[in-house]
């Protein structure tokens, strides 16, 4: 029989004991996504930070920039409702 080596998505299937990155990551944007659906079904419009700029969006669709921010990082990305 050959020896089956473990690979990394094995090694990530087993249950961990702490909160990894990863999960916080992949749970903190469903949940902002969700709230931001949530939001655009109840007022109409969301305000976020997109491309260096604070902007609304509307339920139609239309994009209106509000202001430039000044310190900007494409690194992060910031979601303000």
């Amino acid at each position: 029989m050959k020896n089956v080596k473990k690979t990394k998505r094995a090694k990530v299937s087993k249950n961990t004991a702490y909160l990894t990155k990863r999960d916080l990551v992949r749970v903190a944007s469903a949940a902002v996504r969700k709230a931001s659906d949530d939001s655009m079904q109840i007022a109409g419009y969301v305000v976020k930070a997109e491309n260096g700029w604070i902007v609304r969006e509307n339920s139609d669709g239309s994009v209106i920039q509000i202001e430039k921010l000044k310190d900007y990082s494409k690194s992060r990305k910031l979601v303000l409702d």
